[in-house]
Parts: C-alpha cells; structure tokens; sequence
C-alpha cells in the first residue's frame, strides 16, 4: 500500500458516515413508532401529514369503489351534494332528509326509537345557544392576546355537576395556555327533572358552559362537535390544538402539553390524535348502544379515533365544518368525525398513551397514569385522588 495514513482516514470517514445514517434511522424510527396504528400499522405513507382536500364527489374516498350497496347511507352518500341548510320549515330544509329517510327505509319502524328519533332529525344542525337568566355566565370569546394554544373541549350532560366540578379542579384547573369549556345540550330536558335554575347558577360561576337548545341525549353528541366548530370559528379562529373528550376522562395535561410541543410542524398541521379503530365494523345485534340496522348502513367503519378523548389541530375546524356538510349524518359521534377526516383526505395517528377503556376492575395507579396522556372512564373521585397524587413532588415510581 502507497498511502496507509490516507487508507486509514478514508476508512474512518465511511465509519463516521455510517454512524450518523444509523443514528438519525433509529431516531426518526423512535419518533414515528408513537403514532404507529394497531397491530404496528403506519396510519399514512408517511410521517407527515397532506393537506385536507375535499373532492366534488367524495364516494371514492369514502370508500365506495366497487358496486353501489343498498342501504340507506350509502345511497345517500353516492348522490349526497351538500345537507340542506336552513330552518327545518322551510321547503326541502333539514327535515326533508329524516322525512326521507322514514319513507325510502323499509324497515324503519323496527328501528330503537332514538335511532330513529336521531334519523329524523339528523340533518338539522343550527340551534341557538341556550342563554342563562339575566344573560350573565356567558362564555366569552378569545380576545387577541387571550388565544389558548389548548382549548379543552368536555362532552358533558346538564346532570353532571359532579364530573364537571372534578375537572375543574384537576386537569382543567387553570394553566398558562390552556382554556376549559364544557358542551351541554338544553337543561330542560325531557321527562327527567328541569335543571335550568341549577345550571344557570353554575354558568354565572364559572363562565365555561356552551349550552345550547337541543335535547341532550346520547345521538346528539354529534352535534356538540359540529356547533362547538362553529363557534369556534365566530370567536376563537386561533386555537392551536382542540382535546375532544368526555367528563369522565382523565387527563394527564401536562404530558400532553410537552407531547403536542414537541410533534414536528407537519404533523401538527394536520393532526388527529388518540386510540385509533382501523378494523372496526358495525354491531348487528339489536338492543345494544352501537346497533346499527343494515338497511341503514353497509360496509366498515374507516380508521376513527375512540370518542373518550382525541385531539385535533385547530386549523382543522372550518375544513371539518365544509366536510360535514357533504357527509351523510351518523349515529355515532367519533365515526362520524372519522368519516369527515376520511373526506378530507386525512388520517388519524394512534397513540398509546390514550387509553379510552379503563377497566372497572382496574386500580387507577398515579405511576400508571403518569405515563398516559389520557384516560377514560373514570370516576369523579379517583380523578381527584390520581391529580393530587400526581402533584406530590415525592411521589416515587
């Protein structure tokens, strides 16, 4: 050999260059494993997220390629352009599609009586807020300097003083950056106590109900999706990150602040996060929560991230908005919004760190909840046992 010394140094630069190809593969290869989906499947071709687009025709999209199926929604879909808006009294308004709907079904009287109560109703989706007496307690817009970077949005019943005043006082107490509002449908309700005088003592306390003048009952939680993106839009059009969850859920915020501040921007931009379903079908056996009738829909469900708590980029909400309004309504609220990402070209990221079926039987630990991001159900009480727990600084994992 002429050169060892120049031998020597070519052989270190291809070792050195080696190492950093291995060292930025295993990294990006950490990084991406948290949003891997079920089963180790990537939810999209890759890590970043597209653009949200919505097509003139959404069929392809939503997964209607092969021949036309039967059933009512899929029908519906196929030649859906956009839903009626307006008042339901005025011709071919919001009714007309339930009106439909119980006429082209053929089975339709054998339908649970919700779902049919839902069906018939589905498409209207304008309801003014339901304004506390003396107009004091309303919740107040984001002003330019006030915009929360997490705005935790909770699906909550006019009932559930206990749930809402635990969240209060744990997850959702006040944090720089962070905003708390609460979803509720009317307070009259239906058969069941008037509770109006009770909530509108709490909304003058606290200022962070969203209330509005629609019956409140399991088939309408969609519509607290749909009107708080709405509002949104009116006065609060800068928040970055929006957690969809439940008044039973338990959420670890900080962990979830340092998470969402540390995702790459393209991910951000496009983000819809929690336990994702990818396989998941509908329930044929009448009687259950989840039954849904052939005649109405056929097919699977597409990937959607579980109710109990998901998070989405706040950018996100007009887009949402436009989708909804070209998607055939859905009994379900978390399908739905599934569906609406499908139309917009958009998929979710699975993150182990939501877990949206705490076992009953299951002791809620502080060092367990410490490494979730969210958890759900649990109880009032143990929300704020695992809280105070969680903020002891001698708390030994």
């Amino acid at each position: 050999m002429r050169c060892p010394k120049c031998l020597l140094c070519l052989s270190a630069l291809l070792t050195l260059l080696g190492l950093k190809v291995y060292i930025e593969w295993t990294s990006e290869s950490r990084l991406s494993k948290a949003y891997w989906g079920p089963r180790g499947m990537a939810p999209g071709p890759t890590p970043a997220s597209p653009e949200p687009t919505l097509p003139a025709n959404l069929s392809a999209r939503l997964g209607q390629t092969g021949p036309l199926l039967s059933a009512y929604w899929n029908q519906q879909q196929w030649q859906l352009g956009s839903l009626p808006r307006g008042d339901s009294t005025e011709p071919g308004g919001c009714r007309a599609w339930g009106a439909a709907a119980a006429a082209q079904i053929p089975d339709f009287a054998s339908y649970p009586t919700d779902l049919q109560r839902f069906l018939l109703s589905a498409a209207c989706r304008s309801f003014p807020q339901w304004r506390p007496g003396s107009g004091r307690g309303q919740v107040a817009s984001c002003s330019g300097t006030d915009v929360p970077y997490l705005l935790l949005a909770v699906k909550s019943e006019p009932g559930h003083f206990e749930e809402r005043q635990a969240v209060r006082e744990t997850w959702g107490s006040p944090a720089p950056g962070v905003r708390l509002l609460f979803l509720l449908g009317s307070p009259e309700g239906e058969g069941g106590p008037d509770l109006s005088s009770l909530v509108t003592w709490e909304s003058h306390r606290y200022s962070d109900l969203l209330l509005w003048d629609f019956l409140d009952v399991p088939f309408n939680q969609t519509l607290k999706d749909l009107l708080l993106l709405a509002w949104l839009g009116r006065h609060c059009p800068g928040v970055s990150f929006i957690l969809q969850t439940r008044d039973d859920a338990f959420v670890h915020t900080p962990a979830l602040l340092d998470h969402l501040q540390a995702l790459p921007p393209s991910w951000a931009r496009g983000l819809y996060l929690g336990e994702v379903f990818t396989q998941a079908k509908p329930f044929r056996k009448p009687g259950g929560p989840y039954y849904v009738p052939k005649s109405f829909f056929k097919g699977g469900y597409p990937a959607y991230a579980s109710g109990g708590g998901y998070v989405i980029a706040g950018r996100l909400a007009p887009w949402l908005l436009q989708a909804a309004a070209r998607v055939a309504p859905f009994p379900f609220d978390d399908v739905y919004t599934g569906l609406c990402f499908r139309a917009l070209g958009l998929a979710p990221r699975d993150h182990k760190g939501f877990l949206t079926a705490w076992p009953a039987d299951r002791t809620a630990d502080p060092c367990t909840l410490r490494d979730l991001l969210l958890a759900q159900p649990l109880s009032p009480q143990n929300s704020i046992r695992l809280w105070k727990q969680l903020q002891d600084p001698k708390l030994q994992c």
